[in-house]
């Protein structure tokens, strides 16, 4: 071969072990130290901007937004390309894999990667801030001026919720907070675990086609919560404890609870406040922040709808 052919062909492969390769996953250049990457929807794109645009301030960052058109982009928050989304009342199914918010008054809810916990803990403790200030409403009249923003409805079933909350003594906007961190209100949705419905309900003792009644699977639902109440009623320190005792062994079952209140106990500590009995969960256990997001749900939707 000739040695001008060799030279060159050297050459060449030499420049190429020197040009970087840029990978795939890192086609998007880091964003600058304090920057939240952001999607959000073209649908009321203005008002989604708004609240994004006040979070960053409050939390002293940096926003870059991106508009969206459908929910395809959560693939890039998935992949780490985003750090949060905006998505108009979205499936569970669409958000496998992602932690939400609690939901704005139009359905609306944000989403970070699943392992961002303290994230969304921040995130709907800011919302619950927001949505009870003057400057929320400001800002809703302002975006939705001549639009029709209902709050007088939390969803669809509000009058099933009602009917039984009545039933069981308890505040509709509970049972309801209950209903949305169970099924986000999809009719249709089914656990890994076989939980069924609305209020998520695993029974024997009903077919499939009774829990997939709105109405059946909420007065199912509720009475089981009653049930519950009424049996840490006699522990608890007041009505509100007996009631994060029950949402409690609604999420993880009454006789592990019984087995945290035995412990809590033989410790020699005040067994009456649930506050006091979860410090013998895991920090980060799952039913740690299931009383707290119903609790949370709750104090919005009690801002925000009417009794």
């Amino acid at each position: 071969m000739d040695r001008r052919i060799l030279a060159y062909a050297a050459a060449v492969s030499l420049l190429l072990l020197l040009v970087p390769v840029e990978r795939a996953s890192n086609s998007l250049a880091p964003p600058p130290e304090g920057t939240i990457r952001c999607a959000i929807p073209t649908q009321d794109a203005e008002f989604h901007r708004s609240l994004v645009q006040k979070y960053a301030q409050d939390k002293t960052l940096d926003v870059s937004i991106v508009l969206c058109r459908d929910l395809s982009v959560l693939d890039s928050l998935r992949t780490g390309k985003l750090d949060l989304v905006v998505a108009n009342d979205p499936a569970d199914s669409v958000l496998e894999g992602l932690a939400t918010s609690r939901a704005f008054a139009d359905g609306s809810v944000w989403a970070v990667r699943d392992e961002e916990v303290e994230a969304i803990r921040h995130i709907n403790q800011w919302i619950t801030e927001l949505t009870a200030s003057a400057r929320f409403n400001r800002m809703q009249k302002r975006y939705f001026s001549g639009k029709t923003v209902s709050l007088t409805s939390i969803s669809r079933y509000d009058n099933i919720l009602r009917n039984s909350a009545d039933s069981i003594g308890w505040d509709w906007r509970l049972l309801a907070a209950v209903v949305y961190n169970e099924s986000r209100f999809h009719n249709d949705a089914n656990s890994s675990k076989g939980a069924l419905g609305l209020m998520q309900i695993r029974s024997k003792r009903y077919p499939e086609e009774v829990l997939l009644n709105p109405s059946a699977n909420i007065a199912v639902g509720s009475r089981y919560l009653k049930k519950l109440q009424n049996m840490f009623s006699g522990n608890a320190a007041d009505p509100t404890e007996a009631i994060k005792f029950a949402l409690a062994a609604y999420n993880m079952g009454e006789g592990k609870v019984g087995q945290l209140i035995d412990k809590t106990q033989e410790q020699g500590l005040d067994t009456s406040r649930w506050d006091v009995v979860k410090e013998q969960l895991p920090e980060g256990h799952h039913t740690r922040s299931y009383v707290e997001n119903v609790l949370n749900t709750y104090a919005y939707y009690t801002k925000l709808y009417p009794r």
